[in-house]
């Protein structure tokens, strides 16, 4: 029950950031989401959260001719990110966690980067047509980089004071019901 409404509140947070409560160009909450996942649910869930979100989202606010590779710059790394994180205490997790989300927003940044120069006409079909889409790009990574690097850590503590007080709640309930 616990992981179903963990996996709802990421969906819902993710989900309603893109469509209705945006933060601005590429802040965003997907990749806190799809890394939170993959700590605390696993890859699996982590693939379909991410999969569900920009499925429905797209729905709601559209998306262009780049969207296999808008999609596919987050469900790639849900897949692959489980390999840079070490869930061996709260420090570790929190470290690899983060850098993992960093991980996720370089390849998402290189990839749709790509994606627009191979699929759009707005650049030249060479070199310096690819060099000035990421040129161009660079506040949007910039954008959500700093997402990344405040989402994945706040998210992580405060699921780790929830688990933990969840916990404590249990505890309590097979206590009280020893002494009754």
């Amino acid at each position: 029950m616990r992981n179903k409404i963990f996996f709802t509140i990421l969906f819902l947070a993710a989900f309603l950031e893109r469509t209705i409560f945006d933060l601005g160009s590429n802040y965003e909450l997907v990749t806190t989401a799809m890394i939170l996942a993959v700590l605390y649910l696993g890859n699996i869930q982590a693939f379909v959260l991410v999969f569900l979100i920009m499925f429905l989202s797209d729905l709601v606010i559209g998306n262009t001719n780049i969207f296999i590779f808008t999609w596919s710059g987050f469900l790639i790394p849900a897949i692959l990110a489980h390999k840079l994180i070490n869930k061996k205490g709260i420090v570790k997790k929190l470290a690899s966690g983060t850098m993992a989300g960093a991980a996720s927003v370089g390849f998402f940044f290189v990839w749709t980067n790509f994606g627009v120069w191979l699929t759009t006409t707005m650049y030249s079909k060479d070199v310096f047509g690819l060099i000035h889409s990421y040129i161009n790009a660079i506040p949007f990574l910039r954008n959500q980089a700093v997402s990344a690097l405040i989402f994945i850590p706040l998210g992580m503590i405060l699921t780790e004071i929830a688990f933990s007080l969840l916990k404590n709640l249990q505890k309590q309930k097979i206590t009280n019901r020893s002494f009754t």
